[in-house]
């Protein structure tokens, strides 16, 4: 060190213009951070993370494969959208196609449903949805996101407002404020270090020559940040400008101090001004070397993480500050040399280590008392950590005016709560999912998810509008066919009235060939006493023809009458013909009318029974009365014998009986099937040996069949409400539902084309960014698996995306990343300070002040932002906070257990005291423009920022006047030589 220290002083107009040379060279070589950063395409989140993963697999079933992050135009007019603006929507979105160039996917509201499917209820706002290429964060992101704002921005309708949101563009507006505050916080931040610099050491010339060598810092700093990310040594990003500017400039301050306050002490001694800044040199590299080395090593630790905001701002500041070192160790040595010889830099009379020089008397006098004195605070602050709760809404961190929060409010005002923040759960199966028994366990799995607390809707193919398609249901196909059965038995009933002409022709034509029965009884239970009662009509019918046989004997008598009695079988036809249509009409309501009963095996072997009774009776029974009829006339017009009419009749009667028959086997099908439905009809006649006889009992049975087919009704329509909830299995699609126009849209929608995906669409009714949506996303992907696991979809693989998912990841790995960063850089701490003190005593109890020290901040971040001010700490702060304050407050530990193990190597308080009051004004200084540095990030628009600097400023006071001045010094006046264990304080004077 004393070579290097050597050379830079006896040949500092060379080092001087060396430095020039590269400084320039970094910034004219190569581009500007800036736009190195823009080429840079790092993701905010990395693409192994799980929702990340599920949005890709996602956008290749559903999408074009290409999309990467969704953006939203919304508009909105007061009154009402008008036809003018839903042409310009349509307008738009062909000019977004054609114009952007990077745009996947456009939602093309001209398209036959989609306005209606997009535009809110109140029909005053719209959106359309945009696909991009670019991952979320990247400066392709906002790129493509400009592009876009600048396409919608043309020719927009007088009165309505558009603005383009979502996650992506949140993002982008945020990276856009950080970019354009950067500027401002980097003039704020030299501001503040000028006239601090100034008030300490009222001095033009050490206040010119400290910015001079910081700004020859944060040059140099900024073009190896740019070198590096230009070459691919690793990523940088929108963040990495602006902590880049901030560290470099605090750090290179101290180092700064450091050295300047050894010159001045070597200058107060009366030594020359080159061999004091060559002994100012030597004797504080080793603080500098190990302050800085642990600022490389954390922060070069950050480009381990995952998250793309630590990635990407580490390692550039771990090299921004390794040159600075180098930068401290050469040219201001080099500076001091030049400049220290024409006395512009001299330390003017001051009274601060007279003042500092009492504090010290008072800490090693009462070293008990002074270290609890300080520690009580630490310790309160402290006990507030425990109850951060940290913030993940990015719409917050940014002013309320960017377009991306316009857009949010917009919707809000118009939609329900997330309509363009919604979760996506995604399931992947071996097979195609276009069936039935599919479709049913994907309803199962979206009412699960519909349960859940704070759900407020969920999408699928099975509910595309947030219920299940009620169509769809096996209670509502019961219903109708119920229906349909109770209009046939209006209709029979209304038969039967007109089937009591054929009793009076009867009548009149034997004289009273008597009432056909009294019918069938009610068939109050469905089909069995149907086909009791088939049984009993195909008995009558079989008693009327012997009631013809015996007719025959009284030939004469009939003869009189045949042509009243062709008329009432005619009035009997007629309404036979009625009730034949009516069950046709219940049979083509199961056949074409119902989706569910062609995959029902119990209903499609319910409706063949309904089909064979209705063949039996078109067929069968309506051709014999037909024939019954004509047999009738031809008797009463004397065109034949008596003999052969009756006979004629007769066939008739045979064939209706065959009718019956037929009818009655197909009851028993229906009985089989549908055992509860009826009983079936009870008797039809009770053997009536005379024409008159049997046309009494139709007219009878006609009422009795009626009252049958209300009954089968009345038990469809109850089934109806007993199934009709789908938690009960009573949700059926069949196959064939997937080529109906209607469903077409749900179907392109919810699941993908191959049919072996498909997704839920979950709305909330939380806060997307809040912890309840992001805590409930890990929830939904086991809901769903659990609903799957013993159905068709059992190992199905069940994935989420959206905002909550994003988060979700966020914060689990940031969680990770902030405990591997923190042990990297607690464990490089401890190294240093083994190497640096060479003891276990000092060194852990420094670490663990350092600790204390953190969580102290931490804890007062939270009682002013969470408690006072109602805001949560941004999820950033912690990790960011914990290795600045770990290594700048390593910085002043080094710097004053370095100067007491000088002073005290044997532990003696005298010797603390003379440290703590040579270093007290240095470590003041040091810290009060480190502090006013990332101060200076509180005068962004950016709430991160803000917080950031008001945590890291807040620590680095905390540090300065609290663990550096009370603490640390009390501790080692108190422990005395066990400090230095297990070395000695022999050992220590040795050393040096």
């Amino acid at each position: 060190m004393q070579t290097i220290a050597r050379f830079a002083v006896h040949r500092a107009p060379y080092v001087v213009l060396l430095w020039l040379a590269v400084i320039v060279g970094l910034n004219v070589g190569v581009p500007q951070l800036e736009k190195v950063i823009a080429e840079d395409n790092t993701a905010f989140v990395p693409a192994h993370a799980p929702s990340i993963t599920a949005y890709t697999h996602m956008d290749k079933a559903f999408g074009t494969g290409h999309t990467r992050s969704v953006v939203f135009v919304a508009g909105e007019r007061d009154g009402g959208l008008t036809r003018a603006d839903r042409a310009w929507f349509g307008q738009l979105a062909h000019r977004i196609d054609k114009q952007h160039k990077e745009a996947t996917a456009v939602t093309d509201v001209a398209a036959p449903g989609i306005w209606e499917g997009v535009v809110s209820k109140d029909h005053e706002a719209v959106y359309l949805q945009v696909g991009l290429p670019a991952d979320v964060g990247t400066p392709q992101s906002s790129q493509q996101i400009h592009e876009l704002r600048d396409i919608v921005a043309g020719q927009v309708p007088s009165g309505l407002d558009v603005a383009v949101t979502g996650p992506a563009a949140t993002i982008a507006d945020t990276q856009d404020t950080i970019e354009h505050d950067i500027r401002k916080i980097t003039v704020i931040t030299v501001g503040l270090i000028a006239i601090i610099l100034f008030l300490l050491y009222r001095s033009v010339g050490v206040t010119a020559l400290v910015l001079g060598f910081i700004g020859a810092a944060l040059g140099a700093g900024r073009g190896i940040a740019a070198v590096g990310g230009h070459l691919g040594w690793f990523h940088v990003s929108t963040f990495t400008a602006s902590f880049v500017t901030a560290i470099v400039l605090g750090s290179a301050t101290d180092y700064a101090i450091f050295l300047l306050s050894r010159f001045h002490e070597q200058r107060r001694a009366g030594v020359d001004a080159r061999a004091a800044a060559l002994d100012a040199t030597v004797k504080v590299a080793s603080v500098i070397v190990g302050s800085a080395l642990t600022v490389v090593l954390a922060t070069l630790a950050m480009g381990l993480a995952e998250i793309g905001m630590f990635s990407t701002t580490g390692p550039a500041i771990a090299l921004a500050v390794a040159l600075a070192l180098l930068l401290c160790l050469t040219l201001l040595p080099a500076l001091l040399a030049l400049v220290g010889p024409r006395g512009w830099i001299d330390p003017r009379p001051t009274t601060s280590e007279s003042r500092w020089a009492g504090v010290a008397a008072y800490v090693v006098a009462q070293p008990a008392k002074v270290l609890a004195l300080g520690l009580l605070p630490l310790l309160l602050l402290a006990s507030l950590f425990p109850l951060m709760d940290l913030g993940y809404d990015q719409r917050r961190v940014q002013p309320d005016d960017t377009g991306s929060n316009v857009g949010y409010r917009l919707l809000a005002d118009h939609y329900p709560a997330n309509e363009v923040l919604a979760d996506y759960v995604l399931i992947t199966s071996d097979h195609d999912m276009r069936n039935a028994r599919d479709i049913a366990a994907i309803e199962q799995a979206a009412g699960s998810v519909a349960r859940l607390h704070g759900v407020e809707s969920v999408r699928t193919v099975s509910r595309p509008l947030g219920t299940p398609i009620r169509q769809a249901s096996l209670g509502y196909q019961m219903g109708v066919a119920g229906k349909r059965l109770g209009k046939a038995s209006q209709q029979v009933s209304t038969g039967a009235k007109d089937a009591s002409r054929l009793d009076a022709g009867a009548s009149r034509l034997s004289g009273g060939a008597g009432q056909v029965a009294d019918g069938a009884s009610r068939a109050v239970d469905g089909v069995d006493r149907l086909l009791s009662g088939a049984n009993d009509l195909s008995s009558g019918i079989t008693r009327l023809a012997d009631g013809v046989d015996d007719a025959k004997d009284g030939a004469a008598r009939l003869r009189a009458g045949a042509a009243r009695l062709a008329d009432g079988l005619a009035d009997g036809l007629d309404n036979a013909q009625v009730a034949v249509d009516g069950l046709g009409l219940a049979y083509d309501a199961l056949r074409s009318k119902s989706l569910t009963c062609g995959i029902d095996p119990a209903c499609r072997q319910a409706r063949e029974g309904i089909r064979q009774i209705w063949v039996g009776e078109r067929d069968q029974l309506l051709p014999g009365l037909r024939d019954a009829v004509a047999g009738a006339r031809a008797i009463a017009s004397g065109a034949t014998d008596l003999e052969s009419g009756l006979a004629r009749i007769q066939a008739g009667l045979d064939r209706a009986d065959a009718g019956a028959a037929q009818l009655r086997a197909g009851q028993a099908t229906l009985a089989g099937k549908l055992g509860d439905l009826a009983d079936g009809a009870d008797q039809v006649a009770d053997g009536a040996g005379k024409v008159a006889d049997g046309t009494n009992q139709v007219a009878g049975k006609m009422g009795q069949l009626g009252s049958g087919l209300g009954d089968a009704s009345s038990y469809l329509e109850e089934t109806s409400q007993a199934t009709r909830d789908p938690a009960i299995g009573g949700f059926y699609l069949p196959p064939a539902a997937f080529d109906d126009k209607r469903f077409a849209m749900a179907r392109g929608l919810f699941m993908s084309a191959d049919g072996h995906s498909a997704r839920l669409v979950v709305v909330g009714s939380t806060d997307a960014f809040g912890n309840a949506s992001i805590d409930r996303s890990s929830a939904l992907r086991d809901t769903v698996r659990l609903a799957l696991a013993d159905g068709p979809l059992a190992g199905s693989t069940v994935e989420s995306a959206g905002m909550p998912s994003s988060l979700a990841d966020i914060r689990d790995l940031s969680t990770t990343d902030f405990r591997m960063v923190a042990g990297v850089a607690l464990l490089v701490v401890l190294v240093i300070l083994l190497v640096l003190l060479r003891s276990v005593v000092a060194s852990l109890f420094l670490l663990g002040s350092v600790i204390l020290s953190y969580a102290a901040a931490m804890g007062l971040g939270v009682l002013v932002w969470q408690m006072l001010l109602d805001k949560p700490l941004d999820w950033t702060v912690p990790s960011i906070a914990f290795v600045l304050l770990v290594a700048v407050g390593a910085d002043y530990n080094m710097l004053l257990i370095k100067r007491i193990r000088d002073e005290a190597p044997d532990g003696a308080p005298e010797g603390v005291a003379r440290a703590l009051a040579v270093t007290g004004g240095v470590i003041t200084a040091a810290g009060l423009i480190f502090a006013a540095s990332v101060f200076a990030m509180m005068s962004g628009s950016v709430v991160t920022l803000t917080q950031i600097g008001f945590t890291i400023g807040m620590g680095l006071l905390l540090d300065t006047f609290v663990v550096r001045t009370l603490v640390v010094p009390a501790f080692a006046a108190l422990v005395g030589p066990r400090l230095w264990w297990p070395s000695t304080g022999a050992a220590h004077a040795h050393a040096d």
